[in-house]
């Protein structure tokens, strides 16, 4: 019998309580073939990549969520409700989806998650993945735009340290802001960020990215010179 890469299963909605079916990706079928440095993967099938079905959406209520979502208090569900429910037509994401279905499902999310003042990292997440779906597509515009956003959301965290108990260290938020700082040709605040690492207290205790920070906070010097 032949496995394919994807699978449904049903989940129940923390909104309105509706089951519903959902598409994931098998845990052993993707294939890396690049990780860029803001850590977004190029897999050898990128039609059946993960990125695509990282968001849950339910048909029913259009509460959109992925497992790191936190929980949905009586209030937020409230909200979502007025915001989104009423004005949802009913309909499915629980099939193959396309980048471009993907994009809308992550999009839903990242209202949802405004909508119950979610914490800026899992927010962060959201944007970021979004950016990288952009680049699949070609769509640099859009792709800066939502890098930006991603900026801004992982400052609001890191400010508060709210990602503290998250897999999310200091080190590694200060790297992607710096690098996606770079990326959108903000260098002063790129190099501001790859320094606050290389001086960490911890960067010994991650020294994959902080040899990643040093190497590009000299990219970012060498491409400053040139703007």
């Amino acid at each position: 019998m032949t496995i394919t890469p994807t699978f449904s299963r049903t989940l129940k909605c923390p909104c309105c309580s509706n089951s519903f079916s959902t598409v994931n990706v098998r845990i052993s079928y993707p294939k890396t073939v690049e990780v860029s440095t803001d850590f977004c993967v190029t897999y050898q099938d990128e039609v059946n990549s993960p990125y695509l079905y990282y968001v849950n959406v339910c048909n029913l209520c259009g509460y959109a969520f992925t497992k790191n979502s936190s929980l949905i208090s009586s209030i937020s569900k409230a909200i979502i409700q007025k915001e989104v429910s009423e004005k949802w037509r009913p309909r499915s994401f629980g099939d193959i989806r396309s980048v471009e279905d993907a994009i809308t499902c992550y999009k839903l999310a990242i209202y949802c998650s405004i909508l119950k003042n979610e914490k800026y990292y899992i927010l962060a997440g959201l944007l970021l993945r979004v950016s990288w779906l952009y680049r699949k597509l070609n769509n640099q515009v859009e792709e800066e735009r939502f890098m930006l956003k991603t900026v801004e959301a992982y400052k609001k965290s890191y400010d508060i340290a709210e990602y503290v108990g998250s897999e999310m260290s200091e080190i590694r938020v200060l790297f992607l802001i710096g690098e996606l700082s770079r990326r959108c040709k903000l260098y002063e605040d790129a190099i501001s960020h790859f320094s606050k690492i290389v001086a960490h207290s911890n960067a010994q205790l991650e020294k994959g990215i902080v040899e990643k920070a040093r190497q590009q906070w000299q990219i970012t010097r060498e491409e400053a010179k040139k703007h």
